[in-house]
């Protein structure tokens, strides 16, 4: 009885030892102090802010123009602007009459890259999907009228590889 006892006993030290290396590990990466972790988490933040500053800052800079223009060749299927033969990079935009977007698609090159939007007249958002190289690549979803999910998929190089809600 008194061997079960001791056993139980050092079994629990020799746990709570384990335990606590375990803990002086995941403290102790690499040798630097959580202080060290903090101020570097603070610096990639800093830089994400500036990253975000310049992204907004060069979309200001993208070409936009009114989708209603945009041309696809027959040929190569690449959209191009109006009567322009270059494949076509920016922002195509189309709106109601009453001014509220109605369509919102980013190119590259002629080939849909970036965010694809539409909405309904109200203004609510109808479908949103994520485009690149031409094809779904990421969350694409839809909406009702009144703002309601009433689909959504997940899409990579266009292949369809999860539905989240049908």
């Amino acid at each position: 009885m008194i061997w079960r006892v001791g056993f139980v006993f050092f079994l629990g030290f020799f746990l709570c030892c384990c335990e606590e290396e375990k803990t002086k590990l995941v403290e102790n990466i690499d040798g630097e102090s959580a202080l060290t972790r903090r101020e570097r988490i603070r610096d990639l933040e800093a830089d994400l802010d500036v990253a975000k500053w310049e992204n907004s800052r060069l979309s200001l800079k993208m070409r936009r123009v009114d989708g209603a223009s945009l041309v696809r060749d027959r040929k190569t299927g690449l959209w191009h602007f109006d009567v322009e033969r270059t494949p076509f990079t920016g922002i195509a935009l189309e709106v109601f009459e009453n001014g509220n977007p109605q369509a919102e698609a980013h190119f590259l090159e002629g080939q849909k890259d970036g965010m694809e939007r539409f909405w309904y007249l109200n203004g609510k958002l109808k479908e949103e999907g994520q485009w690149f190289d031409n094809r779904a690549n990421g969350l694409m979803r839809s909406w009702d009228e009144e703002g309601k999910l009433l689909k959504a998929v997940r899409y990579k190089n266009g292949e369809l590889i999860e539905i989240l809600r049908k």
